[in-house]
Order: C-alpha cells, then structure tokens, then sequence
C-alpha cells in the first residue's frame, strides 16, 4: 500500500496552474523535521515536494503554517525517479 502521513510546514508554494483539460494544480515544498529518541537519538530533517490536483487546489494554505498531509508517493514522471508526493488531504495542525 502506498499511503504517506507527513506532518509539516509548508516552505513553498507555487501559483496555482492548469493542465490542458483546465485541472488546477499546485506545486508546494514541505520541511519536515523530528526528533526520535526510541532507541537511539536521530535527528530528521527533509523538504519533500509535494503536489495538489483537482478541487483540493481551491483551499487556502499559508506559508510557515504547520499541515498534516496525507497522500501518496509517485514518481515526478515516467522517465523519472525522483518521487513527488501526491496530497489527497490535508488539515491545519493546532498548535
């Protein structure tokens, strides 16, 4: 199953484009980070590229805000293998 539950701040967004067939789509960068200290201390940090089609591309987001996103993972296209994750949802994280 390929299904992503990330928490994150958004870094970046782009303006909202169209794909030939008039689908909005938004690109945007999230900046993830966590401290785990299960078995040993490891500190992540990354920025994922991220991607919103169709009507979830209407709803507001705002840079340097906190999000729980939930989607999927792919690859940026056929010919590639950098990945790009796919949000199908998201919500606002209270502080």
């Amino acid at each position: 199953m390929n299904e992503l539950v990330l928490t994150g701040k958004v870094l970046g967004l782009d303006d909202i484009r169209y794909s030939p067939a008039n689908v909005p789509i938004r690109n945007l960068i999230i900046h993830f980070e966590d401290s785990s200290k299960k078995n040993f201390f490891k500190f992540v940090e990354f920025e994922i590229n991220a991607v919103m089609i169709g009507d979830l591309v209407k709803e507001d987001l705002t840079i340097n805000e906190t999000y729980q996103f939930k989607g999927f993972l792919d690859r940026k296209s056929k010919k590639s293998n950098h990945l790009i994750f796919h949000i199908q949802e998201y919500k606002l994280r209270s502080k």
